[in-house]
């Protein structure tokens, strides 16, 4: 019989080993940038005429947050400004080349990640799949709550 200290003991010893292997993909963007950071930048590249407003809606962040974080990209060499020609009061931001090449090597961990975890989950038949996302979401679910109680759910 599976008792929930087992059930709990193996969901948080997985848990540990892919916090770590995440950790150690992302340890080579966090000795430059913040994790906020690399997400601004794939936001920026991905987002059409990004500018504070829809980067701040896209985070759930304040405008006054994500404009320290944009300044902070601006400094790093990551972004830059643009206006358009028929609006010159509205800012925009980009990549520049060195943020492309940070986007770039961020898209690459996820593809590698997806890659990793396609070997792990191909041992699982597709009803095993369905059973395990139904009990992931589940337990997504009941965390996202945790959080939102704790008053730390800017993360989710």
């Amino acid at each position: 019989m599976i008792t929930d200290e087992l059930l709990s003991t193996t969901f948080n010893n997985v848990s540990e080993i892919h916090n770590l292997i995440k950790k150690t993909e992302e340890m080579k963007f966090l000795t430059d940038y913040t994790f906020t950071e690399v997400h601004c930048i794939e936001q920026i590249e991905k987002m059409e005429d990004p500018n504070v407003t829809k980067l701040s809606k896209t985070f759930e962040m304040t405008r006054g947050a994500i404009s320290k974080i944009i300044k902070k990209l601006i400094e790093k060499g990551a972004i830059e400004i643009y206006r358009k020609t028929e609006n010159k009061k509205e800012i925009y931001y980009k990549l520049t080349e060195s943020g492309m090449l940070t986007f770039m090597e961020h898209e690459e961990m996820h593809k590698s990640r997806l890659e990793r975890d396609k070997v792990i989950f191909s041992k699982l038949s597709e009803d095993e799949k369905a059973t395990f996302v139904n009990i992931l979401n589940k337990v997504h679910e009941q965390l996202t709550v945790e959080l939102k109680d704790a008053g730390i759910d800017e993360y989710i």
